[in-house]
């Protein structure tokens, strides 16, 4: 089986550290106003968020295995990866 992985598009771009994993990430106020954030349903946007989280962590290359995001997000809800994909 290959394992497949999900990245944030324009990633670096909104990165402040280059050379090493910051213990935080940027977060845009801009993004309230972008109408495929807007669009999506609230428990995704929190997955969103929490899975930039995860981004930092490895590098921007997170396997493609919603139960696993989940569960690694905490995630009371299943994880809606065709819904964040499609507004990416």
């Amino acid at each position: 089986m290959v394992r497949q992985y999900v990245s944030i598009p324009n990633w670096a771009a909104l990165q402040h550290y280059k050379e090493r994993r910051a213990p935080w990430i940027k977060l845009y106020v801009d993004m309230l106003a972008r109408y495929e954030f807007a669009c999506l349903q609230d428990a995704s946007k929190a997955h969103l968020l929490c899975i930039w989280m995860l981004a930092a962590e490895y590098d921007n290359r997170i396997p493609l295995d919603p139960a696993w995001v989940a569960k690694r997000i905490f995630a009371t809800e299943p994880v809606d990866f065709a819904a964040l994909i499609a507004r990416a």
